[in-house]
């Protein structure tokens, strides 16, 4: 009598069964769809992070002041503009500047001509540059006098003695230094 009794499976069928069983078997944990969605995710995410390191925003630092008479040229105007003392290290010679006008909207533009070393009162500030009127209220604690010599316009003369916000733009810094607990490690 044969010990081999006949199959009822195909022979090449049962190798095929064999060779899938000795097989390793791939867990498949995510589909294959949103595994290129999360690669296209994170490939975005490093672009965005790159850009956010590339892309530089301005820096600047803000003052009060008035538009002052014209020196020697009738047509420059200069205006002193009172900054926070703690701001003084941050200003120098030749930085761009802007100026608001009162509340009408008027924007002129400057360069700072000089940053003075001292800080000066609020007494000594009304009596050196002749503050009068509600122009008393520009500095009330002791800053830092920077003059700022405005670019010629038309109608400068009709300026002098105005009230002004300044905005004198003292650098750049990276995107990423603005997100929170970034700006101490990140270099401006």
């Amino acid at each position: 009598m044969s010990s081999s009794e006949p199959s009822i499976f195909r022979e090449q069928a049962l190798k095929n069964y064999l060779q899938r069983r000795d097989q390793g078997i791939l867990l498949r944990l995510i589909s294959p769809p949103a595994f290129a969605c999360l690669w296209i995710l994170l490939i975005f995410v490093l672009v965005m992070g790159m850009l956010a390191w590339l892309v530089r925003v301005p820096m600047s630092v803000s003052g009060q002041g008035l538009i002052t008479e014209p020196g020697q040229d009738a047509q420059q105007l200069t205006a002193v503009v009172f900054v926070p003392l703690n701001q003084r290290t941050r200003l120098h010679s030749g930085d761009p500047a802007t100026l608001q006008l009162g509340s009408n909207g008027i924007t002129l533009r400057g360069t700072v001509k000089q940053v003075e070393s001292g800080a000066i009162g609020p007494d000594e500030a009304r009596t050196r540059f002749h503050l009068q009127g509600p122009l008393t209220q520009v500095i009330l604690t002791p800053s830092v006098a920077v003059m700022v010599q405005i670019e010629p316009t038309p109608t400068a003369h009709t300026y002098i003695g105005s009230y002004c916000v300044t905005s004198v733009q003292t650098g750049t810094q990276s995107v990423l230094s603005l997100v929170p607990g970034l700006n101490h490690i990140l270099p401006s």
